[in-house]
């Protein structure tokens, strides 16, 4: 099976004001709407949302979120883009 090689910014074109899922360096997760983009991948997100896991009382791992409005991630910290969420 050929999968075909997409370019990464013209998916980031595709992507402007929809929301994306961004990892970055040590594990940390956003869900935002993409704003706008420049050529060093810097990403400037509204609406963001920070997703994480922390461990509650009885030891589970329990998904929380942190509502952070407008942020700009710096191109050089994103470890994968998820586009189309």
């Amino acid at each position: 099976m050929q999968r075909s090689i997409r370019d990464p910014i013209e998916e980031l074109r595709k992507s402007l004001d929809k929301i994306i899922l961004i990892k970055i360096k040590k594990n940390r997760l956003f869900r935002g709407e993409l704003k706008s983009f420049d050529q060093h991948l810097n990403l400037f997100l509204d609406q963001c949302t920070q997703i994480y896991e922390i461990e509650n009382e009885n030891g589970e791992l329990v998904e929380e979120r942190e509502e952070l409005g407008q942020i700009l991630i710096r191109g050089d910290n994103v470890v994968f883009i998820e586009f189309g969420q």
